[in-house]
């Protein structure tokens, strides 16, 4: 049975400016969606980098989500307004491919601080590869990449000196105008169902990588 997944990506407004979302809009934003799910969602996970609110779904092909995203986008705005947390303008990101799902499926979400990072220098080109403003959406294994080679991407020190930082989720706040934070979560996929996510960067493996960034935009 073929299987949308669609992740979507706004900045609603962060504390401290865009330093990081407030719970309160995180907590909203998958209550939301988990209502939904058995009807219009199959599955739902719900996230955050810096400011931005990450919202993960996987739906029938035939099955049209947006309407839900939008409101779950502006009741997080609402929440962000009433406490007169900074908002941004920036319009949402989308990644969505509609996929047959292999007995063995991971997939592999990239979400940046920024939209200024280079993503053609990161993606491993295939067509189940898809990018758009902050977000990075791929299938991994068997036939494509390995979770390992898409991570190793972000270990390379001519793209941690361009200023990509490679951070576990709860490291991710927008705290440096130099240093892109970018977070990577891994899921493996069942009959629309998501298992995880595994935080990829979450690890000492990517210490070096962050100091070349650090270090490289340091005066």
């Amino acid at each position: 049975m073929p299987i949308t997944v669609s992740v979507f990506a706004k900045s609603v407004g962060g504390v401290c400016e865009t330093t990081r979302v407030f719970p309160d809009i995180l907590q909203t934003a998958a209550k939301m969606l988990k209502k939904a799910e058995g009807e219009i969602l199959i599955d739902s996970f719900v996230t955050h980098t810096a400011d931005r609110l990450v919202l993960i779904t996987t739906h029938a092909p035939d099955v049209q989500p947006d309407q839900l995203i939008e409101a779950a986008f502006s009741a997080a705005e609402e929440i962000a307004e009433k406490r007169h947390l900074f908002s941004g303008s920036d319009p949402v990101s989308i990644c969505r491919m509609t996929i047959e799902e292999r007995e063995n499926e991971p997939l592999l979400v990239f979400l940046a601080g920024s939209d200024m990072i280079p993503w053609g220098e990161v993606m491993i080109p295939n067509q189940n590869t898809l990018a758009d403003g902050v977000l990075f959406l791929t299938r991994a294994g068997g036939e494509f990449p390995s979770t390992a080679e898409f991570c190793e991407r972000f270990a390379r020190r001519g793209l941690n000196q361009l200023g990509v930082c490679p951070v576990s989720l709860c490291d991710s706040s927008n705290v440096r105008t130099t240093v892109i934070p970018v977070v990577g979560l891994g899921f493996s996929l069942f009959q629309g169902k998501l298992t995880g996510p595994v935080d990829l960067f979450d690890t000492p493996l990517f210490d070096a990588p962050r100091f070349w960034a650090s270090d490289r935009h340091a005066e």
